[in-house]
C-alpha cells in the first residue's frame, strides 16, 4: 500500500474539492500498491484540470496537446495504463506509486 500523507493544506483540499473525480482516482490510488520493479507502462498520458497535456503510446509514438497560455495548471496526474501513477499540486507530491531507487536495489 502506498504510505502517503493526506492531511493536506488547506489550499490543496479546497483545489481538489474543485475537482471530484481527480479527487476520487487520487483517494482510490492511494490505497493501491507501488508499481512492480520494471513495470514498463504501454500508454503513459498526462493530464491537468483542463484535460490531455501529452502521451506516450509506448514505441509507436508521442501527442501532445496545445494550450492558450493563460490556461496554467493547478495540477499535473500522471497516467500509467490507465492508473493513477503520479499527482502533484506545485511542488507537493501527493502520489508516487514508482518504487524509489533503494527499492529497485533489494
Amino acid at each position: 500500500m502506498q504510505t502517503l500523507q493526506t492531511n493536506w493544506s488547506n489550499e490543496i483540499s479546497l483545489l481538489l474539492e474543485k475537482y471530484p473525480s481527480w479527487q476520487n482516482m487520487l483517494a482510490e490510488a492511494i490505497e493501491k500498491p507501488l508499481f512492480e520493479t520494471g513495470y514498463c507502462p504501454f500508454v503513459i498520458e498526462i493530464f491537468d484540470q483542463y484535460g490531455l497535456l501529452a502521451g506516450r503510446i509506448n514505441k509507436f509514438g508521442c501527442y501532445e496537446c496545445t494550450r492558450n497560455s493563460n490556461q496554467e495548471s493547478q495540477f499535473i496526474a500522471w497516467m500509467f495504463d490507465g492508473e493513477l501513477a503520479i499527482f502533484y499540486v506545485d511542488s507537493h507530491i501527493l502520489l508516487n506509486r514508482i518504487p524509489k531507487q533503494e527499492e529497485l536495489i533489494q
